[in-house]
């Protein structure tokens, strides 16, 4: 499976497996649905993994521990959110109260 021509993700990027753990959001392409042919998820980037065929797919941990992986060929954009300096930090409903 190739990536899209589409894609904001660079295929093959190697820079990926260096940003674990940092905060990103996605948007991608889903099927079943025509009326709604995309969905976007915003978390924590957990893992990069590559298939025998060299498909990448990335899982994305959500803020209520929830992980979603993406096909590498389905995402159409994809943004690194700065870490935001300042402020109280807010751990993740995940984390729990303690």
């Amino acid at each position: 499976m190739a990536a899209s021509s589409h894609s904001s993700l660079p295929q093959g990027d190697p820079g990926l497996e260096q940003r674990l753990g940092e905060k990103l959001s996605i948007l991608f392409r889903i099927e079943g649905d025509p009326e709604h042919p995309y969905s976007e998820v915003v978390g924590l980037l957990q893992r990069v993994t590559v298939d025998e065929t060299g498909a990448r797919t990335l899982a994305v941990c959500r803020r209520d521990g929830s992980v979603v992986e993406v096909a590498e060929a389905d995402v159409i954009r994809l943004k690194f959110i700065p870490v935001r300096t300042g402020g109280p930090f807010r751990a993740p409903a995940s984390w729990g109260s303690g």
